[in-house]
């Protein structure tokens, strides 16, 4: 207990408490140098342009899309995120938290997309909290049928996955009117407290109208914290804006479970395709009959934690998923192998390159195990050095009975 309290608890409470503390002064200072939302966003293209295009939309979409990379190039996942959203008849602000160079600002608004490089305040969030001001201000919304907030936090795989999420996601926007959803979210995390995870946020007219997620955004303090941002953010625009509205989840692990039951034709890759830490399970496969309950059992006990994470390869191979979380290699999720064998699927088609970059990304990235000895930087990736953990309480007693019972006794 004490042991516990010293290496997990104490560090929490000393590097959150200064975490948040930096993040407050940072913003003050910020604030106190005249920073608002439409200075932030000073470096953009004219607005007629953005105005022009709506106006040729007979979609009524426009997505916002928030890039933070390299100011030379733009990464060919991003590429294949923007893909997906001009397929699906979104006009396009790409956003970039900081600057880019003059020849990438021209290649973007050469595809047609309007482009920010803005003052990093907030992050992702924050950018959202700042674009949305700007359509309110210039009263883009009334063109509008439907707004989709989305970011670089995923990568994109391409390949055959995103042509088919690209036709899903477009029918689901083109249902009639009494079937179509308020909101459409990608995942939904249920980890503590529900809430829709901000990487993929698509918000009906119905939504983005209301006085409420107006307010949302315009009281929304854009903090460069994490935490800020999941707790003030997702988990604050949930429960007072989105619970009351119908939802559309792109994602469950229910539909998984059920693609699984009918797509899974080798149980060792169920287990090569959980959390490395899970290797374990391998073990509850060994009674054929009991495959398909023993897959079910797995599939929701792991319900309760981050989707995009502990179902993030499943999704791909067996949902036609075409994102991947960027730091689930360092988050301690998945290992270098697994993903490098996800990526060569050759049933997905991914391009050479785009496995290149991933791959590449990653392994700047490190595992959990390269933060130990920078737990400031853990606590602030929201990293847990020695790595993740999952509560198998109940298959783990399984296991340990079956493991008994199997074991060759002595006479005694």
């Amino acid at each position: 207990m004490w042991n516990h309290f010293c290496k997990i608890l104490l560090p929490k409470l000393f590097f959150g408490t200064n975490y948040y503390l930096e993040a407050i002064f940072l913003f003050l200072i910020i604030k106190l140098k005249g920073s608002t939302p439409n200075k932030r966003l000073r470096d953009r293209g004219n607005i007629n342009f953005l105005k022009n295009r709506l106006a040729k939309n007979d979609s009524r979409r426009l997505a916002i899309f928030i890039g933070y990379h390299n100011s030379n190039e733009i990464p060919g996942s991003n590429l294949n995120y923007l893909n997906i959203l001009r397929k699906t008849n979104f006009e396009i602000i790409y956003v970039h938290n900081g600057n880019l160079d003059q020849k990438i600002k021209k290649l973007l608004a050469d595809m047609g997309h309007y482009v920010i490089c803005r003052d990093n305040v907030g992050q992702d969030m924050g950018a959202y909290k700042d674009v949305m001001i700007l359509l309110e201000n210039h009263k883009l919304t009334d063109k509008l049928d439907w707004i989709l907030i989305c970011n670089d936090s995923n990568f994109c795989i391409g390949g055959n996955n995103a042509e088919t999420f690209a036709n899903r996601f477009s029918n689901i926007l083109e249902k009639d009117v009494n079937e179509k959803p308020d909101f459409i979210s990608l995942n939904c995390n249920y980890d503590k407290d529900l809430h829709h995870q901000s990487y993929f946020l698509c918000f009906s007219s119905i939504v983005f109208k209301n006085k409420k997620f107006k307010n949302f955004w315009k009281n929304y303090i854009p903090l460069n914290h994490r935490y800020h941002a999941i707790e003030q953010g997702e988990k604050q625009l949930t429960k007072k804006v989105l619970s009351k509205y119908k939802a559309k989840i792109m994602f469950t692990s229910h539909e998984l479970c059920a693609s699984l039951n009918v797509n899974l034709k080798d149980q060792k890759y169920l287990v090569d395709n959980l959390p490395k830490v899970l290797f374990y399970l391998s073990l509850s496969f060994e009674d054929s009959e009991k495959i398909e309950y023993e897959t079910k059992t797995i599939i929701d006990s792991l319900e309760n934690y981050n989707p995009s994470h502990v179902f993030g390869l499943l999704n791909i191979l067996f949902m036609n998923y075409p994102f991947l979380k960027k730091d689930v290699v360092r988050q301690g999720t998945f290992s270098f192998s697994q993903i490098f064998d996800v990526l060569h699927t050759k049933s997905l088609s991914i391009n050479e390159g785009i496995r290149n970059e991933i791959m590449e990304s990653l392994l700047k990235g490190g595992t959990s195990y390269s933060y130990r000895g920078s737990p400031k930087t853990a606590f602030q990736k929201g990293i847990t050095p020695e790595g993740f953990t999952y509560d198998f309480h109940y298959i783990s007693m399984l296991l340990r009975m079956k493991s008994f019972w199997q074991t060759p006794k002595k006479n005694l």
